[in-house]
């Protein structure tokens, strides 16, 4: 072999070798590429909302005794993307797990996280400047992260159906220790219906207690900010059952769901909820939904107080029932707009 030829083999040789380290270089970088995104990238169940009475069962089929009832708008995760003889795995509000009838479920599209927003100076409405006598101020169009944020009380409630302790009896205990609150506020921030609307929130689990400190640190700044809101009420929904109030069903002892939309007429699927608790509404006995009805679907606003919460078990809800996760909740006062004034609805007759 010439000395010529035997230069050119080793030539193509080393750029063989080369191109082979090459690729194995680029396809190590796309598996390491692919490991970052599947760690930082949230991975969740999809949602569904009950369309009717369904029964949760422990296998995909009618074999057996359901598990429970669930009731129509119930949100609940789906724990796999394919049906199973016409079922899905799912998993409930309440941890749950079983089988629901496909055609029972609506299937819900993802949401994404939201981010904080740049918000920009609003005039506030003629509603809006009758404030509260005594608080200083106009109506600001965000929310502050340095207004105060006192802890909740812890408050216990009995019910006909016996007694509820400070977080219920399951279920997210750090949001409902929230719920559970009574303590009114020594004074109400008053914003604009915008300021609570866009409030940011994560992509995350519907439990508190399964977040990581980087989610929590994304609602820490507003979770217990005490705001006043105007709006109108597209509703009053007695809820049924929940963790928060010991899965106790009287309609006393139950929370009011309450969308509040921005102006009259708007469609619920662009409310904020605002909710009444039986503990709130055992120190407000005016609190009916009598006295209170007049004001559902009418041209009168209302104005809203309470604590800002953030609730983030109902993502299935959004874009259907609810604009945000965010919630006045709960109800620490509610006024009426009558004869051009601002009524407490416990000054009414």
């Amino acid at each position: 072999m010439t000395p010529g030829v035997a230069t050119d083999r080793m030539r193509q040789r080393a750029g063989s070798v080369f191109r082979g380290v090459s690729m194995i270089m680029r396809v190590a970088a796309s598996l390491m590429l692919t490991c970052v995104l599947l760690q930082v990238s949230p991975v969740h169940a999809r949602d569904a909302i009950v369309l009717q009475r369904a029964t949760l069962r422990n296998d995909p089929s009618t074999q057996h005794a359901p598990i429970l009832i669930l009731a129509p708008t119930e949100d609940i995760e789906l724990l796999g993307s394919e049906e199973t003889g016409g079922y899905y795995h799912v998993r409930t509000s309440e941890g749950d797990e079983g089988w629901v009838w496909a055609g029972s479920l609506e299937v819900v599209p993802d949401h994404p996280a939201r981010a904080a927003p740049v918000l920009k100076a609003m005039p506030p409405s003629s509603h809006l400047l009758a404030k509260k006598p005594g608080t200083p101020g106009g109506v600001a169009s965000s929310i502050s992260p340095s207004w105060d944020k006192p802890d909740p009380n812890k408050t216990s409630f009995d019910g006909v159906d016996g007694h509820c302790g400070p977080t219920g009896d399951g279920g997210d205990a750090l949001t409902n220790a929230r719920k559970n609150r009574t303590d009114d506020p020594a004074e109400y921030h008053s914003v604009t219906w915008k300021a609570v609307d866009v409030l940011p929130y994560p992509d995350a689990p519907k439990t508190l207690e399964k977040w990581t400190s980087a989610q929590l640190a994304e609602i820490e700044p507003y979770e217990g900010v005490a705001v006043s809101v105007v709006g109108y009420l597209a509703a009053i929904k007695v809820e049924g059952a929940e963790s928060t109030n010991c899965h106790f069903t009287a309609a006393t002892e139950v929370d009011w769901h309450m969308p509040l939309v921005q102006s009259e007429g708007d469609d619920e699927s662009t409310s904020i909820v605002v909710e009444t608790t039986p503990r709130m509404r055992k120190l407000h006995a005016k609190w009916t939904k009598a006295a209170l009805s007049p004001w559902v679907d009418s041209a009168e606003p209302v104005r809203i107080s309470g604590w800002a919460l953030l609730d983030p078990e109902h993502r299935a809800h959004l874009g259907k029932f609810r604009d945000t996760l965010w919630e006045i909740h709960p109800i620490t006062k509610i006024e009426v707009f009558q004869d051009g004034r601002w009524v407490n609805l416990d000054d009414l007759p």
